[in-house]
């Protein structure tokens, strides 16, 4: 395979191959020529090309194994002996393990060391999982499963066992077009207790059109005041986040926490030791969830803007922003109803739209705390409605699948394999046994017990599972009941 490659290779080149013994062979490398002690040698090739698929299918099942199954399997000893004998009335006088053939007594027969139910053989208990996992071969679902194994054979509890064993297919699980994630309720972020405690920092981009200087935006907003900040750099790494942050802190000084995502810029070890000698606890969002620092996000849409409308414009970015910061800054938010810049400076801001001196504050924080947290009981209403949001069940030891957070094309698989959730560290957000935080919204759960929807029943099986004094006037269809109009009432009829 490896000299298949090379030929691949070479196959732009016009060359003639020439033998040279390997004492005049002046540019072979010492490693190459060094005996080795050892006398085996592991594979020389261990290209993805080349890798082993291990076989998990079972193995079928023939008549002479199917014999002897039943032949030592003591239930169907037991069965055979009951069969061959005369049923008791009495489902009362059976022992526990035929109770189950009782409803169906009727309709069992033996074939020398077989039990038939009609056509149907019954199954003994140690090739039972086997001839499910046969029948599972393509892995159909539950019910096209239990059609396949209906035609040939018959065991109790075949559909309990069919439904566990197609649930715990690791491959049925993360190709299952019938799972579903649901968003979680909005978590509204508590008020800070005042301006740049807490604050939220995000990167944006690449930018295609924009200038080497410009190709990606670090952008930073006070959880409190709203107050943005947003610089831009030709390319972003630990140490142009670390300088960026280190001349924000001079001027503002260091907040006590701050709000990520986990990119690599804010994982690594110079930005952890960063903020940890300046005391500033880091806090990192749910993977693929960016909601979970939406302060940010949201003003990184409106960032977006402004960088279109200085590319129709033809402006330079950088200049046509620190308008649009001024502006922004300077108009009340929608959240708190002031402006960034009184909350973040105590005063307001003097514009090219103020002729008069600006007046002195007279907002009390107990006002603004008040209205924050009504506006955002409003749209956590609004957005728990729009969504369907609902409440996660999860719990610490189920099992849940991952939904992939990026769009799936069509033939890769939407779900991971079934994992275990190792804590819940949060309303929404679960830590699986991976180590990786994830938002309830990724996470679909895996099935742990029968549908409530019981199987339809067999035939034969309604007619023997009726109780002798049953009124079979409740089994007919429902009788509409008739009533008089209204207007019928002052007449005898």
């Amino acid at each position: 395979m490896r000299i298949a490659r090379w030929s691949a290779r070479l196959l732009s080149f016009t060359y003639d191959v020439v033998y040279r013994a390997g004492p005049l062979n002046q540019t072979a490398d010492c490693l190459s020529r060094l005996p080795l002690p050892a006398a085996s040698f592991p594979p020389e090739d261990s290209e993805p090309e080349l890798v082993a698929l291990l076989a998990t299918t079972p193995v079928s099942v023939t008549a002479k194994e199917f014999e002897d199954a039943s032949s030592s399997c003591p239930e169907l000893s037991s069965l055979r002996v009951q069969v061959q004998q005369r049923w008791p009335r009495s489902a009362k006088s059976v022992s526990p393990v035929l109770q189950p053939y009782f409803k169906i007594r009727h309709e069992l027969s033996v074939q020398d060391s077989l039990v038939f139910r009609g056509s149907r053989l019954v199954v003994p208990i140690s090739l039972r999982s086997t001839l499910v996992a046969l029948a599972h071969e393509g892995h159909q679902g539950v019910v096209r499963t239990k059609q396949r194994l209906r035609d040939l054979y018959w065991f109790p509890g075949m559909d309990a066992l069919v439904f566990s064993q197609v649930t715990e297919c690791s491959l049925c699980q993360q190709t299952d077009k019938s799972a579903k994630v649901f968003q979680a309720p909005l978590q509204p972020v508590p008020l800070p207790e005042g301006p740049w405690e807490k604050l939220g920092l995000d990167i944006v981009g690449p930018f295609e059109s924009a200038t080497w200087d410009c190709k990606f935006a670090i952008t930073l907003t006070d959880y409190y005041s709203k107050w943005p900040e947003v610089a831009f750099a030709p390319s972003v790494n630990s140490e142009t986040v670390i300088q960026i942050l280190s001349g924000l802190f001079s001027r503002y000084g260091n907040p006590e926490c701050l709000v990520t995502d986990n990119g690599p810029q804010f994982t690594s070890a110079s930005f952890s030791s960063f903020l940890r000698d300046r005391g500033i606890k880091h806090t990192r969002s749910s993977v693929y969830h960016p909601s979970s620092n939406g302060a940010v996000e949201r003003f990184n849409r409106v960032l977006k803007g402004w960088i279109q409308a200085a590319i129709i414009q033809n402006k330079p970015w950088k200049s046509a922003t620190s308008a649009s910061l001024q502006a922004y800054r300077a108009t009340p938010h929608a959240m708190t109803g002031v402006s960034p810049f009184e909350l973040m400076h105590g005063r307001k801001m003097r514009t090219t739209l103020n002729i008069l001196p600006p007046p002195p504050l007279e907002q009390p924080a107990v006002d603004l705390r008040h209205r924050v947290s009504l506006r955002q009981s409003h749209v956590k209403q609004y957005c728990d409605a729009k969504r369907g949001a609902r409440t996660p069940l999860f719990r610490a030891g189920d099992k849940v699948r991952v939904r992939k957070p990026v769009h799936v094309q069509k033939g890769q698989r939407q779900f991971s394999a079934p994992i275990r959730i190792k804590q819940q560290v949060g309303p929404s957000t679960y830590i699986l046994d991976d180590g990786r935080a994830w938002h309830a919204s990724h996470l679909a759960s895996v099935p742990n017990r029968l549908p409530v929807c019981p199987s339809p029943p067999e035939a034969g099986t309604e007619r023997l599972e009726m109780e002798p004094n049953q009124d079979h006037q409740a089994l007919n269809r429902p009788v509409r009941s008739h009533k008089p109009p209204g207007w019928l009432k002052d007449f005898v009829m």
